[in-house]
């Protein structure tokens, strides 16, 4: 399991941009790359349920861990453990969560290798970065 990166610097930049521009929590707007993966009860990906290859971020102590390189092709879904609402969204709009309530689960595709850099929109202190190899 990698460590996810946290740069100082990109962190204060993204929150004074987040207090300039306002941002709506919403989901995937085409639909395209974000799919449904199942979990067990525990809510843990369940890898008969999907043909692809799978990773998992967890959002727990508002902090996000887990997976920090994947290749391409790779479905990351994120679960919020915490009990406080948290987003899982991109930077560079490439996706976005919308609202993940205690025990929601979202996942997103990563086709197209390079480097995405996410945040929670309601806690920008929280942060990370996906490596995507082709």
């Amino acid at each position: 399991m990698a460590i996810l990166r946290r740069d100082r610097s990109a962190t204060l930049a993204l929150a004074a941009g987040l207090l300039l521009i306002p941002m709506a929590c919403g989901g995937d707007d085409d639909g395209d790359a974000a799919r449904v993966i199942e979990t067990d009860a525990d809510g843990a990906v369940d890898p008969d349920a999907t043909d692809a290859a799978t990773a998992e971020i967890v959002i727990s102590g508002f902090a996000f861990t887990g997976v920090g390189t994947v290749a391409a092709g790779t479905t990351v879904v994120v679960r919020n453990d915490d009990s406080a609402q948290h987003t899982w969204t991109s930077v560079d709009d490439v996706f976005d969560s919308g609202v993940l309530a205690g025990g929601d689960t979202f996942s997103f595709t990563f086709d197209e290798p390079g480097e995405y850099a996410f945040f929670c929109e309601f806690h920008p202190s929280m942060t990370g970065t996906i490596v995507v190899e082709g």
